[in-house]
C-alpha cells in the first residue's frame, strides 16, 4: 500500500508512506525556497516519489490535512508572504473592527497587494467568498485531482490535531511496547488548538480531551508581534530572550498573562475573559521592558504545559509522553515537563509543527483502514531526499568554471584541524535530509564548540542572529554523561529537549550552550542514525579531546535550510564560510 500525505497549508509538505514505513517527506520551503511556504506542495511531491522511484500510477491513496482552511490565506498566502508589519495591520485593520467595532472587512481587500490572482491555481466557481472553508476544500480537491490525475474516491480528508497527534504516537520508538500519553498543542487547526490522547500498542488513539481554549501558542504568537517580531517565526527569539530577566524583575508582565489562561483538568478555562489576546495584551503590557515580557510569556507557558501534563498523568496513570503541534517546539518548557515527578519519558518527534501533519495524515489514512500494526516507528530524523554522488561531482564542476574554488577528497582529519583552528565549516550530506527546522549535521554548519568567539565569527559570515540567541552542540551519544545531565535517559536526538551542562560540558561546549543559564539544546548523535556526521565528530574528537561540535543550519539568516548541492554551494558562495563539505569533496574558497 503506497499512500501520499499532503499538507497544502503553512508549512506545506508532502510524505510517502510505502508498506506502513515513512519512506520519505519533505517540506515545499526547501524547494521553492519561501520560508513557511503555503499552498500546495508541487515540488515536494514531486521531489518525494522520485526518492522512493515511484510514479503517479502507482500511489494507491492520497491522504490530505486540515479541512478547514480560509481562501483568504491562500490568495494572499499569509503565513509566506506576511511582514511583521503585514501582521500589525491584520490587527489593526481586520481583527480591531471585526472585534470591536462589528465591522466585516475584506481580508483579501486589505491585503489586495499580496494577492495575485494568476496565481490561485483553484476553481473559484467552487469558492464563494473569503472565508468559505466548505468551497475551499471542494477547490482543494479538485486541484489536487488534476495535479495528481486521480478520482476524488482516492483523497481523504484528516483532521489537523488528528494529524499532529498519530504523527507523534505512531513515529516513538515505544509506540508498540508501552502505553502513552499523547499531548498536541498549536496556535489551532480544525477549530481545535489542544488534545489529550492513550495510545495503546497497536490500538488506534484514544482521544480524552479536545480543546478549543488551548491558547498557549496564541498567546505567545501575539508576545512576538508585540515584541516586534514575526508570529509563527520568532517565538523561539522570546524562548532564548526569556533567560536573562527572572521574576523579581518581571512580575507585572508575567502576571498579565498569569491572570487570564488556566489549566482546567484536562482542558482550559479564563480567569479573566479576552475579547482578544492581542489588543488585551497591548494594552496591559504597554511600557514593560521587551525582556520583562519575554520571561512572563515563557515562563506562564511553562506553568500551563507542566500543569495539564501533571494533570494527564495523575488522571491515566501514564507516565510516558509524547508531544506534538508547534508549541512543542518550546525547550525550556519540555526541559521542565521531563524533569516533573511521574514523568518517566518524554518524545517529541523531528519537526513537530504543521511541516509533519502531511505524515501525520497518511498514518490517520492506515489506521481508518484498520492497519496500525503496519506502522514502523522511525529509527531517526533523516527521511528527506538523497542525492547520488554523480549528481553532487557535476553540480561542482559547473561551479568551479565560474568560482575560484579549490576542490579535493574529504579527509575527515582536515576537517577537523580547520575547526580547531578556529575555521566555520558548512556541511552538506548527500544522504538524506533531516526533516524539520531542526539542521541534524546534514545541512549544517559546524564549529569548534569551546570558542564562545565563533558565534560571532558565524553570525558576521553567515546567520546574523540575535546577540541572546544560543547555538546548539551536537554531542556523540558515548560523550553524553561527559557533558550533559540526563538521568532519565530522555531522547534527545532532535534538538527539541533542554538539558542543563555538566562542569566538562560548560568547558567544552561553552559555544553550543545557552550564555546565560548555560543549559543545551542538543542534538545527541548516535552511529547508526548518521554514520558520517558521527565519524566526522569522532575526527574532531581525536584532534582535540571534544566528543562535540557546534551545530547550526546551513541558510542565510531569513531564507530556508539549503536542500540541493546547487543550494549549497549558491549559499556557501554568497557567505564568508570558507569551506564546505559537499558530499565526498571538500569544497574550499581560494
Amino acid at each position: 500500500m503506497i499512500i501520499l500525505g499532503i499538507h497544502d497549508g503553512h508549512n506545506a509538505s508532502a510524505a510517502l508512506i510505502v508498506d506502513g514505513e515513512l519512506v520519505s517527506a519533505a517540506g515545499e520551503e526547501r524547494f521553492s525556497r519561501e520560508k513557511h511556504h503555503y499552498g500546495f506542495p508541487y515540488q515536494a511531491v514531486k521531489a518525494v516519489l522520485n526518492d522512493a522511484d515511484i510514479g503517479l500510477d502507482d500511489i494507491d491513496h492520497v491522504a490530505m490535512a486540515t479541512k478547514t482552511l480560509p481562501p483568504a490565506y491562500f490568495k494572499t498566502r499569509r503565513n509566506s508572504t506576511f511582514s511583521i508589519e503585514d501582521y500589525w495591520k491584520e490587527q489593526k485593520e481586520y481583527w480591531y473592527p471585526k472585534f470591536y467595532e462589528g465591522k466585516s472587512p475584506l481580508y483579501t481587500e486589505i491585503f489586495k497587494e499580496h494577492v495575485d490572482n494568476t496565481d490561485f491555481p483553484y476553481d473559484e466557481s467552487l469558492i464563494k467568498n473569503e472565508a468559505d472553508h466548505e468551497g475551499m476544500w471542494a477547490a482543494r480537491v479538485k486541484h489536487t485531482c488534476e495535479i495528481l490525475n486521480i478520482t476524488a474516491d482516492k483523497i481523504s480528508v484528516h483532521d489537523h490535531h488528528t494529524c499532529h497527534a498519530y504523527y507523534g504516537y505512531l513515529t516513538c520508538p515505544e509506540a508498540q511496547t508501552k502505553e502513552l500519553l499523547v499531548y498536541t498543542m498549536d496556535g489551532g487547526g480544525d477549530g481545535q488548538n489542544g488534545t489529550v490522547s492513550i495510545g495503546r500498542p497497536g490500538e488506534p488513539l484514544e482521544f480524552i480531551s479536545r480543546s478549543s481554549n488551548c491558547n498557549i501558542g496564541r498567546m505567545y504568537r501575539y508576545a512576538t508581534l508585540l515584541l516586534g517580531m514575526r508570529p509563527a517565526d520568532h517565538e523561539y527569539k522570546l524562548m532564548g530572550l526569556a533567560a536573562y530577566n527572572s521574576m523579581t524583575n518581571a512580575r507585572k508582565a508575567y502576571e498579565v498573562f498569569a491572570e487570564t489562561l488556566q489549566v482546567d483538568g484536562l482542558g482550559f478555562k479564563y480567569k479573566v475573559e479576552v475579547a482578544d489576546h492581542f489588543f488585551h495584551f497591548k494594552e496591559r503590557l504597554e511600557g514593560m521592558r521587551f525582556d520583562a515580557v519575554a520571561y512572563g510569556i515563557q515562563k506562564r507557558t511553562e506553568e500551563l504545559l507542566c500543569d495539564w501534563i501533571k494533570n494527564g498523568v495523575e488522571e491515566t496513570g501514564l507516565n510516558n509522553i509524547v508531544m506534538s503541534g508547534g508549541v512543542a517546539q518550546n525547550i525550556k518548557a519540555n526541559k521542565l515537563i521531563w524533569e516533573q515527578d511521574g514523568v518517566d519519558s518524554l518524545y517529541i518527534p523531528p519537526g513537530p509543527g504543521d511541516e509533519s501533519i502531511s505524515i501525520g495524515a497518511a498514518m490517520s489514512a492506515i489506521v481508518e483502514q484498520g492497519n496500525i500494526k503496519s506502522i514502523k516507528p522511525i529509527t531517526n530524523g533523516y527521511f528527506g531526499i538523497s542525492y547520488d554522488e554523480d549528481t553532487v561531482k557535476s553540480t561542482i564542476a559547473d561551479y568551479v568554471e565560474s568560482h575560484s574554488f579549490k576542490v579535493e577528497p574529504l579527509v575527515l582529519d582536515k576537517v577537523a584541524e580547520y575547526m580547531a583552528n578556529g575555521d566555520v565549516v558548512a556541511r552538506f550530506d548527500s544522504q538524506s535530509m533531516e526533516f524539520g527546522a531542526r539542521a541534524l549535521g546534514n545541512r549544517s554548519i559546524i564549529a569548534d564548540p569551546r570558542n564562545p568567539q565563533v558565534i560571532h565569527t558565524i553570525n558576521k559570515l553567515v546567520k546574523m542572529r540575535d546577540f541572546w540567541m544560543p547555538f546548539a552542540p551536537s554531542v556523540l551519544e558515548e560523550r553524553v554523561d561527559d557533558y550533559l545531565i540526563n538521568p532519565k535517559s530522555i531522547d534527545a536526538r532532535y534538538m527539541a529537549i533542554g538539558l542543563d551542562s555538566t562542569d566538562l560540558g560548560k568547558e567544552h561546549l561553552s559555544a553550543g550552550l545557552h550564555p546565560f543559564d548555560r543549559s543545551a539544546r542538543p542534538q545527541i548523535v548516535r552511529k547508526q542514525d548518521n554514520d558520517g556526521y558521527h565519524a566526522l565528530i569522532k575526527a574532531f574528537e581525536a584532534r582535540t579531546g571534544v566528543g562535540a561540535v557546534l551545530n547550526t543550519s546551513f541558510n542565510i539568516h531569513g531564507e530556508p535550510i539549503v536542500c540541493t548541492p546547487t543550494d549549497a554551494l549558491d549559499t556557501f558562495s554568497r557567505c564568508g564560510i570558507k569551506h564546505l563539505i559537499l558530499g565526498d569533496w571538500l569544497v574550499s574558497k581560494a
